[in-house]
């Protein structure tokens, strides 16, 4: 943080102060002479890196209260200019400070203009300070700064009249309702004890009548006066100011006041001066009277000040950012250990558990690949219930077949299979002769078959082409299902050429047997 300088301005001298947490230092006096700017700008090029606050307790100073129409922005603007130029014309130190809005008619805005009205004085100063390129923050008025001072006072008088003794003589300041009204000075010879309760008591009642005369007090009304003074002499004061008729005297001790305001100097007098420019450092008025070209560098210091802070913020943001990702990676770092730890305990398991097993004469690989055979050989089983099924529903839709054994195999060709090439008679069916080439006969597949044997009423040995219809009819409703091959074996009756038909009685005379006839039901497994 830069060092906080202070300067007091008196009609004779500059005085210089360093402030610091309450401490204040005094850095030295400077006269107003060419040796006296010389010694201040070689003490400001020292502390080109510090922050100066110039305060300035002079008696050529000028206030005016005036009632102006509320207004904003640059109308706001060009109406305080117009009102500072007509009121303190030739001197760029003034400002304009707002006391509110009325609370009836137009709502006008009571408006303080201030001014240092001998900017002359202060020209050779501010110089020093532009050259030297210092931070210079502002130009305050001793009677702005003592209006913050009253403000903490808390007190509820409508009018009160503040004494106080300086380096530059004695001020008076006058506040109404607790706001600064005017404040004027006046200078002491000796500024002894005895001439500040002198002059106290003059000037109070040169006060009393001016306010009577501006009809702000009534005549008859006491006039509450605070002297600031130092505990050591308030008793010698006490007794020059009894008071009168028309002004109440009220005494401060000023080193109570300075300590309660944090100020860590102690004070040996009268002189107020320490207290009010510690109360600037903590609490500076809002408004002060240097023009903007005087504060150039105190704005390059703030927005040098500015990015600083950001950089800071964001490189202190950069770091607990890295914090916090620091701490993730050891969190993670610690979780790997672990895992890796539990890694090699399994590991450790997993071989002692090997250890105990019998040991087998193939290797694990060739065990593992036997074993995903397997599986594979599993996955792909035939499955019958489905060729079940479907002959379950074709026998539903011929009630007059009963099936009397099946007989499931596995073949590469359908004509593998036992008694496929058998010395048997074999008619296909009228129906079975005219499909087209099944999947059975093509090599390099597998075949789940069905032998089914069936055999039929025995009514019906007299009806040979009710016998075939009833096949035929068995034989469509299982060709309903694409995946089945199917093919009658042999018919339930001889239809050899070399064979006598019998006539239906000798059927009848003859031991009548049940018809029966035989299929191959085929399906490719894969």
């Amino acid at each position: 943080m830069p060092k906080r300088r202070l300067l007091l301005l008196d009609a004779n001298r500059m005085s210089a102060f360093t402030w610091s947490g309450g401490n204040l230092v005094v850095d030295g006096e400077f006269a107003g002479d060419p040796v006296g700017l010389e010694a201040f700008a070689q003490y400001l090029h020292k502390g080109r890196n510090a922050i100066y606050s110039l305060l300035a307790d002079v008696a050529e100073e000028g206030f005016q209260v005036e009632d102006v129409p509320y207004v904003q922005g640059s109308d706001r603007a060009a109406l305080t200019k117009r009102r500072l130029g007509q009121y303190f014309y030739g001197t760029p130190l003034a400002t304009a400070i707002s006391l509110g809005r009325q609370r009836d008619g137009r709502r006008d805005e009571k408006m303080l203009f201030a001014a240092l009205t001998r900017p002359q004085h202060f020209e050779p100063w501010l110089t020093a300070l532009r050259e030297s390129e210092a931070a210079f923050a502002g130009l305050y008025a001793m009677p702005l700064v003592q209006g913050e001072f009253a403000k903490t006072l808390g007190r509820s008088e409508k009018h009160l009249l503040l004494l106080t003794l300086g380096k530059g003589g004695l001020r008076q300041t006058y506040f109404e309702n607790g706001q600064f009204r005017f404040s004027r000075q006046i200078t002491l010879v000796t500024s002894s004890i005895d001439e500040y309760a002198l002059a106290c008591a003059t000037e109070a009642e040169k006060v009393h009548q001016y306010l009577v005369g501006q009809r702000l007090i009534e005549r008859s009304s006491r006039l509450t006066t605070l002297v600031l003074v130092h505990p050591a002499e308030i008793d010698h004061v006490r007794r020059e100011l009894p008071g009168t008729g028309s002004i109440l005297f009220e005494f401060l001790d000023l080193d109570a006041e300075a300590r309660k305001r944090g100020l860590k100097l102690a004070l040996r007098d009268s002189i107020s001066d320490p207290l009010f420019l510690h109360l600037l450092a903590r609490r500076p008025p809002a408004q002060q009277l240097a023009p903007p070209e005087e504060r150039h560098h105190y704005r390059v210091w703030q927005v040098r000040s500015a990015i600083n802070a950001t950089a800071l913020g964001g490189f202190v943001a950069c770091m607990v950012l890295a914090a916090k990702f620091a701490s993730g990676v050891y969190v993670l770092q610690d979780q790997t250990a672990q895992v890796r730890q539990a890694t090699a305990a399994d590991t450790q398991r997993y071989e002692a558990m090997l250890k105990t097993l019998p040991q087998i004469p193939i290797k694990v690989d060739d065990l593992r690949s036997l074993t995903d055979r397997f599986n594979e050989l599993e996955k792909r089983s035939p499955q019958m219930a489905d060729t079940f099924r479907r002959i379950s529903l074709a026998m539903d839709a011929s009630p007059a077949i009963e099936i009397k054994q099946l007989k499931w195999r596995l073949a590469n060709k359908v004509t593998d299979l036992p008694g496929a090439a058998t010395g048997q008679s074999q008619a296909p069916a009228p129906i079975a002769s005219q499909t087209k080439p099944t999947v059975a006969t093509v090599d390099g597949n597998y075949f789940a078959i069905v032998d089914l044997e069936a055999q039929l009423p025995p009514s019906l040995l007299s009806d040979h082409r009710k016998l075939l219809a009833t096949v035929d009819g068995f034989v469509l409703e299982l060709r309903k299902d694409a995946n089945l091959d199917v093919k009658v074996t042999r018919l339930p009756f001889d239809t050899e050429s070399g064979k006598t038909i019998r006539s239906s009685g000798e059927t009848t005379a003859a031991k009548a047997e049940a018809p029966i006839f035989t299929m191959r039901v085929a399906q490719r497994i894969f």
